[in-house]
C-alpha cells in the first residue's frame, strides 16, 4: 500500500522552495554586487591618492606619502612590514593580504623608480559586509517564511472545497448505507470553477449510477421473481407426476429429472437475487446454514446426467461435514459451477469431490487448463476453445466467494488435469452433525 501523500503538503513545500530558492539567490547576487562595488571603490581611492602623491613630488620632493587610519603609503622596504616585498616587474600588484590578523588591499608599484607601496585597511570594509550578509540571511528567512505563509493559505483555499467536498462523499455514503437513496450534491455551495464543474458532472454521474443499479437490482429481482413461479409450479407437478402409478419406470426416471433441475433452477435463482443485492438482509434471512454434504450429493446427482456415454466417474469423498451460516444457495452454486466444469472437460477418467471440515476440492484428470488462460480464468465470458457455454460459470465463482469471504485456489498442468480447492472463511466456519 503506497503511503499518504497530503496534496496539502504538495502546494506548501514548493511554494517554501520556491521562496527560499528566490531569497537566498538575490541575497547571494546583492553580496557578490556589494563586495564587488567596495573593492572597485577601494582600487579607485588607492589610484587616486597614488596619482596625487606622484603630483605633490613632482612639486615638492620631500612631500610625504599618505598616512592615516584607512591608507598610508610606504617606500619599500619599510620596517613596520618587513614582510612587503618590491614588485617582480614595472606593472602594478594588486592583492589582499592579512598582516598582523588585518586585512589590507596591498597595492605595490614604483615611484620615481623606487618600490612604493600603498595599504588600505579593510576592517571597516569587512565589518560593513558581515552586516549585509547577516543582514540578507535574515530576509532571506524571512521571505521562507512569507512564501510558507502564502503557500499555506493558498492551500488552504484551494483544499476546502475538496474538503468539504470528500466530507459531503463520506455523508452520502453513510446515507447510501442506511436509506438505500441517490447521491446528491449541491454544486451552488462550490465555487464557480473547475471544482464546481467536478461537482456538477459527479451529481450527474451519480443519479445516472443511482438510476442503473436501481434498473439492474429491479431487473434481477423481477426475474427471480417472475421465474420463481413457474419454477415452483414445475417442481410441484413432478413431485405429484413420479409418485403416479400409470407411469412407466423410464418416464419415472425422466420426470425425477426434470424435479431435479426444477430444483436446481430454484437454486440458481435465489443465488443470483442475492448476488444482485449489496448486502443480505438480516430480517429476512435469520442465521442461515446449510449441510455442505447435502449440496455435495446434490450436484453430483445434478451433474451425473451430462457425463452420459463418457467413461468418467464421479466420486465423493465426505471426510467432514460442516455446517456452514451462508445462503445454500449461494454454495450450491460454487459447487454446481465448478462441478459442471470440470464434467464439461473431461472426456474420461474420473472426477473426485472431496469435502473436509475447513475445504472442499474438485480434482479431475482433464486435459488442464492452458497456462496463458489462467490471468482471465475468473473473468466474463473467458473460455476455452473446447467449451460450450458463455463463459460465465468461473466468473459467477469468483463474485459468490468473493462475497462469502471463501478463496479458490486453482493447479492445473495442462494434459495432467485440474485441481481446485475451496477454503472456508475461519470466521464463518462452524461443524456440526449432517
Amino acid at each position: 500500500m503506497q503511503p499518504y501523500d497530503s496534496l496539502h503538503r504538495k502546494l506548501v513545500l514548493p511554494f517554501l522552495f520556491l521562496g527560499f530558492i528566490v531569497s537566498a539567490l538575490l541575497s547571494l547576487i546583492a553580496f557578490g554586487l556589494a563586495s564587488y562595488l567596495e573593492n572597485r571603490a577601494i582600487l579607485r581611492s588607492m589610484h587616486v591618492e597614488l596619482e596625487s602623491y606622484s603630483h605633490r613630488r613632482s612639486v615638492r620632493p620631500d612631500a610625504l606619502p599618505v598616512f592615516s587610519s584607512l591608507l598610508q603609503g610606504h617606500f619599500l622596504p619599510v620596517a613596520s612590514f618587513p614582510m612587503l616585498k618590491p614588485a617582480p616587474t614595472e606593472d602594478e600588484v594588486l592583492e589582499t593580504r592579512n598582516i598582523e590578523n588585518i586585512e589590507y588591499t596591498v597595492l605595490t608599484t614604483e615611484i620615481e623608480g623606487r618600490p612604493f607601496v600603498l595599504l588600505y585597511d579593510r576592517s571597516h570594509v569587512q565589518h560593513s559586509l558581515a552586516s549585509l550578509a547577516l543582514l540578507l540571511l535574515l530576509c532571506t528567512g524571512l521571505m521562507s517564511l512569507v512564501s510558507f505563509l502564502a503557500g499555506l493559505r493558498l492551500s488552504h483555499k484551494t483544499l476546502q472545497p475538496i474538503i468539504r467536498l470528500l466530507e459531503d462523499l463520506s455523508e452520502k455514503n453513510r446515507q447510501i448505507t442506511l436509506t438505500g437513496g441517490p447521491v446528491k450534491f449541491s454544486p451552488e455551495s462550490y465555487p464557480q470553477n473547475e471544482l464546481g464543474r467536478l461537482v456538477r458532472e459527479l451529481d450527474r454521474f451519480s443519479s445516472r449510477t443511482y438510476a442503473f443499479l436501481q434498473r439492474e437490482s429491479f431487473f434481477a429481482a423481477d426475474v427471480s421473481h417472475e421465474l420463481r413461479n413457474p419454477v415452483a409450479v414445475i417442481r410441484g407437478a413432478a413431485e405429484v407426476l413420479v409418485e403416479s402409478p400409470e407411469l412407466s419406470e423410464g418416464m419415472r426416471q425422466r420426470i425425477a429429472t426434470i424435479h431435479r433441475h426444477a430444483v436446481r433452477m430454484t437454486e440458481v435463482l435465489e443465488a443470483m437475487l442475492l448476488l444482485a443485492q449489496e448486502g443480505r438482509n438480516d430480517a429476512e434471512h435469520d442465521d442461515p446454514s446449510c449441510a455442505m454434504a447435502d449440496i455435495v450429493r446434490d450436484t453430483i446427482a445434478d451433474c451425473r446426467a451430462s457425463l452420459a456415454g463418457r467413461p468418467v466417474e464421479i466420486i465423493s469423498e465426505i471426510e467432514g461435514r460442516p455446517r456452514l451460516p451462508v445462503e445454500r444457495s449461494l454454495a450450491y452454486v460454487v459447487i454446481s459451477n465448478l462441478l459442471r466444469n470440470a464434467c464439461a472437460h473431461t472426456q474420461e477418467g474420473r472426477i473426485v469431490l472431496s469435502l473436509r471440515d475447513h475445504d472442499f476440492t474438485i480434482t479431475d484428470t482433464g486435459k488442464g487448463i492452458p497456462e496463458d488462460r489462467f490471468p482471465t480464468l475468473f473473468e466474463r465470458y473467458s473460455k476455452g476453445e473446447e467449451s460450450q457455454g458463455n463463459g460465465l460459470g468461473l466468473s459467477i465463482v469468483a463474485r459468490v466467494t468473493e462475497m462469502l469471504g471463501w478463496t479458490v485456489t486453482i493447479d492445473s498442468n495442462e494434459g495432467q488435469g485440474t485441481s481446485v480447492r475451496v477454503a472456508f472463511a475461519p470466521p464463518h466456519f462452524r461443524a456440526g452433525p449432517d
